[in-house]
């Protein structure tokens, strides 16, 4: 069984290898879920199986590039880890390279990821998927 902070290491290494298989297998059969999606447009909240898990990383993925994932800090305590950091991707429709500060906790039982929240720069990234617009 894998403690808190190797299920971190293991599912930022599987997020910088856009692996969503593998980001599901990590989960608990259902994990108490805060995210945006991929768009940054809307936010999603409530259970979610591995199944809802891994087709929200695939959507992220066809969404987005990952070209570079830089983890700031990582604070454990027992089950709940911290981490934040910034994320490069680009916009794989056009082209648009987007840079994303962001947070995450997640909360581990057993070696499993039972709960996830995800805290990104949804304007970023809805500005970038043309999902929303700013003034000039």
């Amino acid at each position: 069984m894998l403690s808190t902070v190797e299920v971190v290491q293991v599912f930022l290494a599987r997020l910088a290898a856009q692996d969503a298989p593998g980001i599901a297998r990590l989960c608990a059969p259902t994990v108490e879920w805060e995210a945006p999606e991929p768009n940054g447009a809307r936010w999603t909240t409530g259970p979610r199986t591995r199944r809802e898990v891994e087709s929200h990383f695939l959507t992220l993925f066809a969404t987005f590039g990952l070209e570079q994932l830089s983890v700031r800090q990582v604070i454990v305590d027992g089950g709940d880890a911290a981490v934040v950091g910034q994320a490069r991707w680009r916009v794989l429709a056009t082209g648009e390279r987007v840079d994303l500060r962001f947070s995450g906790v997640l909360s581990v039982h057993l070696g499993e990821i039972e709960q996830y929240w995800q805290m990104p720069d949804t304007l970023a990234a809805a500005v970038a998927t043309g999902s929303a617009r700013t003034e000039a």
